[in-house]
């Protein structure tokens, strides 16, 4: 949100880019005093913003859109500081002027719609806040703040909301998928794949549910029936790296390593998220009798978690089968000079 290429203000723009936010607070108050502007305004409450100087940021956002009533990133940012402050009339107000003037789908839209749901629960309107978080999570069903802000918004609604939601006729296919996540932060699993396959009953070409709904029933070991839900669902988000790892773990309980590679394969290409994925494609390689991808998979899992005791007997044990006794003794080395650190 930061004008950081503004030739106008270079000594807060290097400041911005390394990361010195109090000397671009200086250096805006300093152009501020010679050249007034909106955006000047709007840039030194984002920058005392970012300080959690909420208090000192608001007066600045308020002249920002003082002067151009149309900066709807300053509404927005104004609304959050005056959330942050217990402001939450006030913060509503600056909200809903940014949502109206956010036409659209701009960079910054899903911020309005959760902070818009975060502000319209404070105010103890949990149906209006509930209404604007699903707005956000039918566009972006992954957006972790989102789901955790809803999960214990329903959570502490308990089942007298759930009664209020029924009579409202408030069903739809993101408010189902959000009460089984409450659910399964409580243990309740049943409640929850029921909750989940209800959302998936109200909407069935809507990406997310049925990953929920696999996951689910793979931890209550039902493989086959897991599998090929989640089959279905690579059928609408296809190579999405998560349904992608749970049906390669199904695949492998029922010991189709074959299916289970390419699944894992995906999976792994985002080691970063889902470390265990490279560990699981080197199993499924060893099983295979594939010791050149084992090794190769084992290699990738030493990468992404050098210290790991699994990622090192993997690859030990794909060396072992390929018979590479040179590049064997290498990695005992290599784990034995790991452990002296």
């Amino acid at each position: 949100m930061l004008a950081r290429g503004d030739p106008q203000l270079p000594g807060a723009r290097q400041a911005e880019v390394v990361g010195d936010l109090p000397a671009a607070e200086r250096a805006y108050e300093a152009e501020l005093k010679a050249r007034p502007s909106a955006a000047a305004w709007q840039r030194l409450g984002l920058v005392r913003h970012l300080q959690n100087k909420f208090d000192a940021a608001i007066p600045a956002l308020r002249e920002a859109v003082r002067l151009d009533p149309s900066l709807w990133t300053s509404h927005l940012f104004l609304g959050i500081c005056l959330y942050r402050t217990n402001q939450f009339a006030a913060a509503l107000s600056s909200l809903e002027q940014a949502d109206r003037l956010a036409k659209g789908s701009p960079p910054g839209r899903e911020e309005v719609d959760y902070w818009l749901g975060a502000t319209r629960i404070a105010l103890k309107q949990p149906l209006a806040g509930l209404q604007s978080l699903e707005r956000l999570l039918a566009r972006n069903p992954k957006h972790v703040a989102a789901l955790e802000l809803a999960v214990r918004t329903y959570s502490g609604l308990g089942s007298a909301l759930w009664n209020e939601v029924a009579e409202r006729q408030f069903e739809s296919a993101p408010g189902y998928e959000v009460h089984g996540q409450a659910l399964e932060s409580e243990g309740n699993l049943e409640g929850a794949l029921e909750a989940y396959r209800q959302s998936k009953t109200l909407n069935p070409r809507r990406a997310g549910p049925g990953m929920s709904i696999g996951r689910l029933l793979l931890r209550q070991g039902k493989a086959l029936e897991s599998l090929a839900a989640l089959r279905e669902e690579l059928s609408l988000a296809p190579a999405d790296p998560e349904t992608s790892y749970y049906a390669g773990l199904a695949a492998i309980q029922m010991g189709r390593y074959a299916e289970a590679a390419p699944l894992i394969e995906t999976a792994a290409r985002w080691a970063r998220r889902y470390p265990e994925a490279p560990l699981a494609l080197a199993q499924v390689y060893l099983a295979l009798r594939d010791p050149a991808k084992a090794i190769g998979a084992a290699r990738r899992a030493v990468d992404a978690a050098p210290r790991s005791p699994a990622a090192h007997e993997l690859l030990v044990a794909a060396l072992e089968q390929a018979g590479q006794k040179e590049d064997l003794a290498q990695e005992q080395r290599r784990w034995q000079e790991q452990a002296r650190k």
